[in-house]
């Protein structure tokens, strides 16, 4: 394969004199700032009240995820092999568990 010359050596020229020239940009304190619409503030509020009115736990409950999570955080949280391999072969073999 041949790759022709460029014809005309000023083309080139041209492209490499012309620079970036940035648009003017808007002087800023440096901190970003973001706004919420209305809607959007409404939407939030009424997504937590759905979520809220979803939770099913008891209080129990949540204490005992609250448990396994810090366990499983602080390193402390231990799972038998065995009781793993049970569980999915139950699984697989349709049983419930």
């Amino acid at each position: 394969m041949k790759i022709n010359p460029i014809a005309n050596p000023n083309i080139l020229r041209s492209y490499q004199a012309a620079k970036y020239t940035p648009e003017a940009t808007k002087v800023s304190n440096g901190r970003d700032e973001v706004t919420f619409s209305d809607e959007a503030l409404e939407f939030s509020k009424a997504m937590a009240e759905a979520s809220a009115a979803l939770e099913f736990r008891t209080p129990e409950e949540k204490t005992h995820i609250a448990d396994i999570t810090n366990a499983i955080r602080n390193g402390d949280y231990k799972v038998e092999s065995s009781d793993v391999a049970d569980q999915i072969l139950l699984y697989h073999l349709g049983s419930n568990r």
